[in-house]
């Protein structure tokens, strides 16, 4: 469903002078890579994290942070189960209700599980204190690859709108306050000050299990984590409005546009009036929860997992995408917990050393790689050694193209909705974010409007760019 932006986001658009937001620092919080800039004294300034001006949205901290689905009982809390579900079978019984054996035994691991919870959470060691030593970006990947051990968290944001337990959500928020924290350091001492305001990115429709009720919570979390990295003033700004910002900058002449904003996690569109003196007006955003990583799972699952027997054993579907799906926490312990002894060889070896620490990490950054590389080459071979010796995934845009023709599909619904809205009365289409390098992805755009004039933005700092304009009131 379309998405109007808000009272709330359309007032974040426009100039903040009132507020004297002369140090507002511009943030694009992305499920791949994260980036920040303001403007200084006239001139837009990128933050620079070492020599790049963003870094990858990971994080790798060495401690260990119980989840509750890491329960299992030991010998002793056994005996305490069987206690349990046969407290509630004569409960049942005497209420004259059926219980069945697997229901007992739930509700029983749900009555231990908590306990061993709240045992856990009056540990001295919190998960605010396990993440003091973490690591970022790409250099995350590569503590946790050398250290072989710990916890690696991809692309956070993709986690922030879906039902998560109480202890999980305390996990996430944490993280997202070191990388906001991390952001707003490098930025005070590049600046020479403490920079205390910021605007945030965010999409129209954050990646959520629990409709609505996700974007609130995503909103929510970054809030709570702005606030704890110690910015003292957030605002919320629609990210292809920040686009529709950038876009604007450099348009001498009134148009109307439609932003077009492609991001790992999410693809927002948006309509505005643009150009001239007058600041940018949104008339209207529209949003999917889908992006760059879900092109990543198809051309895992396509062109990747059928080395691990994917469409050839009897191993479940599912286990392969959970074994693809590294920013889901959960789908990867669930992935490491499978047995894979009865596997037939190579199979079975191969899915046992995918299970290894730090292997579906490598071979998701294998698969991010040949992404890449099929956008300008017809063919891609991958190397995966870590998994057996020689073992090599060969890639092709053909493939490529069939694994993305799901996303397509959307994305193509969602463009002909945002036409059919609009009447086709645009004369300019602007496309930003990281996907919007790829051929294909502007061939979908360029098929739903041929009559405008296609611009290609900075793909990957157009938002953060805009971003900063409109923290500093810029038009």
């Amino acid at each position: 469903m379309p998405l109007a932006v808000s009272e709330e986001t359309q007032q974040s658009a426009r100039p903040f002078d009132h507020l004297g937001f002369s140090m507002r620092l511009g943030i694009d919080f992305g499920t791949s890579n994260s980036a920040a800039a303001v403007v200084r004294n006239g001139t837009l300034e990128p933050i620079l994290f070492g020599q790049a001006q963003q870094f990858r949205t990971s994080v790798y901290f060495p401690g260990v942070i119980q989840d509750p689905g890491d329960f299992r009982p030991d010998p002793g809390q056994e005996h305490q189960l069987q206690q349990l579900i046969d407290s509630a079978a004569r409960d049942a019984r005497a209420a004259g209700r059926e219980r069945t054996p697997d229901a007992l035994r739930r509700e029983a691991l749900r009555v231990l599980r908590r306990q061993w919870m709240e045992e856990r959470m009056r540990e001295p060691r919190s998960s605010s204190q396990l993440l003091q030593n973490a690591v970022y970006g790409d250099a995350a990947l590569d503590a946790y690859f050398e250290e072989n051990e710990g916890n690696l968290v991809q692309s956070p944001k993709s986690m922030l709108g879906y039902n998560l337990h109480p202890r999980a959500r305390q996990t996430i928020t944490g993280i997202a306050t070191h990388i906001l924290e991390h952001i707003r350091l490098t930025a005070s001492a590049q600046l020479g000050e403490p920079v205390r305001k910021a605007l945030l990115g965010r999409p129209v429709q954050f990646r959520s299990s629990i409709g609505e009720a996700g974007n609130e919570q995503a909103l929510s979390i970054l809030g709570e984590a702005a606030l704890a990295a110690g910015f003292d003033d957030i605002a919320f700004l629609e990210e292809p409005a920040a686009a529709a910002m950038h876009y604007h900058a450099g348009s001498a002449q009134p148009h109307q546009a439609i932003i077009v904003d492609i991001g790992g996690g999410t693809t927002d569109i948006a309509h505005a009036q643009v150009g001239g003196d007058a600041p940018p007006h949104i008339h209207r955003a529209w949003g999917i929860a889908r992006g760059g990583t879900d092109i990543d799972l198809a051309l895992s699952l396509a062109g990747f997992m059928p080395l691990f027997g994917r469409g050839i054993t009897r191993v479940p579907t599912h286990h392969y995408v959970e074994a693809a799906t590294v920013q889901d926490m959960t789908r990867q312990r669930d992935f490491r917990q499978h047995n894979y002894d009865h596997v037939d060889a190579p199979w079975g070896p191969r899915l046992q050393a995918l299970q290894d620490t730090g292997n579906t990490a490598r071979l998701y950054r294998e698969v991010e790689a040949a992404k890449i590389a099929l956008s300008e080459q017809a063919e891609h071979t991958a190397a995966l050694p870590f998994i057996e010796r020689a073992l090599q995934a060969h890639c092709s845009t053909a493939g490529l193209g069939a694994a993305a023709e799901g996303y397509l599909n959307q994305l193509r619904a969602l463009l002909e909705q945002v036409r059919d809205d609009t009447q086709g009365q645009v004369d300019a289409v602007f496309l930003t974010g990281g996907m919007s390098r790829a051929g294909y992805l502007r061939s979908a755009v360029a098929e739903v409007f041929p009559q405008a004039r296609h611009v290609h933005g900075d793909a990957s700092f157009g938002v953060v760019q805009g971003l900063a304009l409109a923290a500093a009131g810029a038009h």
